[in-house]
């Protein structure tokens, strides 16, 4: 393991390197390689006399460079959108948002309870299960080429009304488990700050676009980029103050950004930011991983894998179904959202906090790495799987038909 820090960031470059070449020769995801590549080398790799694998660190600059990646993931994906057309969209967000989460909540806290029988273990549960991750499911986006797909708007959708749920569940949930009460009114002062922060940004972006379009309106280069990126940064810090997290700030501010006409200027410059750190981010994920402590976990982290997928699936068309979606566009949506990510890790560690049944963080780590290996390969084949499903309903149609002809021959 190098302690030079530069040594130790060159390699981190070098393995996202190999990572992403490797992922273009397969024609994969490069998500699940950064990933497993961060384990297998990271500071909890197997280091057993001259097998030292722990080649990699992580330090405050790779942690940096992780936080930025996140950034430019979400603020690039909403440059690609617009808050106008969120807010047109708000009414079949707010509806698709509901039955998502909602229906996956209530997974969330039925399998908790199974497997935990404790109310404050359920919670928990939940709040692991519940959301995706938008860092992933961005970084998805981009590599299968969808972000210009009418189904993404949606998918966007979901990720904003995840973010403001999230901010409502971990401030009720950090009263229960902390103090032993739900701490209502700091609830209520929390999720009314959210909503107006995030009501008014988006219903002021086009009056707020002409004072952006004013202060960008730069012919340097070099001080268009900086301003941009202090922009960014501002967002980021806003969102924090409003225990939002610090990607939904980028992404509100990219939304926003959307509406000026420096939107395709902004786009070129951050592109190739977003790409760099984003495979830090995803590297520096796996990283934190210590895969000593799964044996303990393995078996409820694959049993809740694959309830997930399964629910998630079913949440996700049922949510897309009911904003209009069908066929292939709402297969897209079902497969492109399970992965969970950078909330479950926030709650596994708050339970932690609260000294909470240990197993946790490890379950946290497990599963949130199960469902990102998952996670492309499902969302690369959502037409396969669609047409799939057809065959089989419609298989399963037509056995019925028969049976239902029998009975009726046999009165």
């Amino acid at each position: 393991m190098f302690e030079d820090p530069v040594a130790n960031l060159g390699l981190v470059f070098i393995f996202i390197g190999l990572a992403v070449l490797t992922a273009n020769k397969l024609k994969f995801s490069s998500i699940p390689l950064l990933i497993l590549l961060g384990i297998f080398f990271g500071p909890h790799a197997p280091g057993y006399g001259w097998l030292d694998l722990r080649l990699i660190n992580v330090s405050e600059s790779i942690e940096l460079l992780s936080r930025l990646g996140a950034l430019f993931l979400l603020f690039h994906l909403g440059l690609e959108f617009s808050a106008g057309k969120v807010v047109e969209n708000g009414v079949i967000i707010l509806k698709g948002g509901s039955i998502y989460v909602g229906l996956n909540f209530i997974r969330g806290l039925a399998l908790g309870w199974v497997f935990f029988g404790s109310v404050p273990e359920m919670l928990v549960m939940a709040g692991i299960t519940t959301v995706s991750s938008s860092a992933i499911i961005t970084r998805l986006l981009m590599e299968l080429k969808r972000t210009a797909n009418p189904e993404t708007e949606l998918i966007l959708g979901i990720m904003v009304f995840e973010d403001i749920f999230m901010a409502l569940y971990l401030s009720f949930l950090s009263g229960y488990l902390l103090f032993q009460k739900a701490a209502f009114s700091s609830v209520f002062l929390s999720s009314l700050a959210v909503m107006i922060f995030v009501f008014f940004l988006l219903l002021g972006a086009r009056r707020l676009s002409v004072y952006l379009n004013r202060l960008l309106s730069i012919h340097s280069g070099e001080v268009f980029t900086v301003l941009a990126f202090a922009l960014i940064l501002l967002a980021a810090f806003l969102a924090d103050v409003l225990h939002v997290t610090e990607a939904a700030g980028a992404l509100l501010l990219g939304l926003v950004l959307a509406e000026t006409l420096h939107a395709k200027r902004l786009i070129q410059i951050f592109a190739p930011l977003r790409d760099l750190f984003g495979g830090v981010f995803f590297l520096s994920f796996g990283m934190n991983i210590d895969y000593h402590q799964f044996a303990a976990v393995s078996g409820i982290a694959v049993m809740m894998t694959f309830a997930t997928i399964a629910g998630n699936l079913l949440a996700g068309y049922l949510s897309a179904r009911a904003c209009g979606y069908r066929g292939p566009a709402a297969a897209n949506i079902a497969c492109t959202i399970i992965a969970r990510g950078e909330f479950s890790v926030v709650v596994a560690g708050l339970a932690a906090t609260a000294g909470m049944v240990g197993i946790m963080q490890p379950f946290a780590a497990l599963y949130v790495l199960l469902l990102a290996l998952a996670s492309p390969v499902l969302a690369k084949r959502a037409r396969k799987i669609y047409t799939a499903a057809v065959y089989f309903w419609n298989k399963l149609s037509g056995i019925k038909q028969i049976l239902g002809n029998f009975n009726a021959g046999k009165e």
